[in-house]
């Protein structure tokens, strides 16, 4: 209880720092290689309303971004969607330079006002529904050019976001079937009260009689002595055993880090299994069957644009 307490009081300043030192100001493609698209997408709740997306396509050559597979990459607490692509677009890059199948990466804000240890849940008082948006308004709005089967879908996280990757696949086997979780957990940590009194529909062993409609990749640094995430992995990975998951651990050296996580995306790159790509035709132009001739310049002066922000997408 003590253990508790503290940790709670531990959380209360994370989320006054988080405010100020921890989450990065909003990324920009200025220095992203590939293309890097900010989306405002609805929520169903009254924490945000609107909550921020950022979707990142690498550079793609003679690759249709339509045939792409898609990857939900969720941050931890304190944490952003700024701060995960600082630490994963790079790594990313390189992977797929050096021979990696290449893959849209989605970072969503999982950030909340009432319980600001969000755990990537729909919170019991219905305040932040982040689960639910991400899954329902999200992945039909980012694959708006093509919806993916599950096997070209995947869901990754790190600390708090390796727990939401768990946790988020598990309840939705029609959805994901790869899970990689970087310094991740495997229990209910929730700090702030999003759950109510009712922990056990978001603890992962609940689910574990589905874990094995999932490949998991569970990484852990030997140094990482973060509580609850020591020793996690491990423990996940024998509790996969006993219902013949198939997995991946990784126990590198590392702490709690983006350093870690770097080290650890090309490894993961190659553990993503992608099916064939589908053959996207391309659109076939229309002909007109008479010429139609080019219109007169117009002498009435074009208005003065106003400028907007990001679109909000329902």
């Amino acid at each position: 209880m003590k253990l508790k307490r503290a940790r709670r009081a531990i959380a209360i300043v994370a989320v006054l720092l988080s405010q100020s030192l921890f989450i990065n100001p909003s990324p920009t493609s200025a220095t992203t290689p590939g293309t890097l698209l900010h989306l405002r997408v609805a929520s169903p709740e009254t924490d945000y309303p609107i909550r921020d997306v950022w979707v990142w396509t690498p550079p793609l050559g003679k690759l249709n971004r339509a045939a792409l597979p898609v990857v939900y990459m969720l941050h931890g607490w304190p944490g952003s969607p700024s701060s995960m692509i600082s630490g994963m677009v790079k790594p990313l890059t390189a992977a797929f330079a050096a021979g990696a199948k290449p893959f849209i990466a989605v970072f969503p804000d999982g950030n909340a006002k009432t319980h600001p240890d969000s755990e990537w849940a729909d919170s019991y008082d219905k305040k932040a529904m982040i689960e639910t948006w991400l899954t329902k308004k999200v992945i039909p709005v980012v694959e708006k050019d093509r919806l993916r089967s599950k096997n070209e879908r995947a869901i990754v996280g790190f600390s708090m976001g390796g727990y939401g990757a768990a946790i988020i696949g598990l309840h939705h086997p029609e959805l994901f079937t790869q899970i990689a979780t970087l310094a991740g957990y495997f229990i209910t940590d929730d700090l702030t009260n999003a759950f109510g009194t009712s922990e056990s529909p978001h603890a992962p062993s609940t689910y574990l009689n589905r874990a094995n409609n999932f490949t998991w990749f569970l990484a852990e640094g030997k140094d990482d002595f973060t509580v609850p995430i020591r020793g996690q992995a491990i423990s996940w990975a024998k509790k996969l055993k006993t219902v013949k998951a198939k997995y991946v651990l990784q126990t590198p050296s590392g702490g709690h880090s983006f350093t870690f996580v770097s080290g650890e995306v090309p490894i993961m790159t190659k553990w993503l299994v992608w099916p064939k790509p589908p053959i996207i035709p391309s659109p076939t132009p229309v002909q007109s069957p008479t010429p139609i001739p080019s219109p007169t310049p117009s002498t009435t002066p074009l208005p003065t644009p106003v400028p907007t922000g990001s679109p909000t997408l329902q």
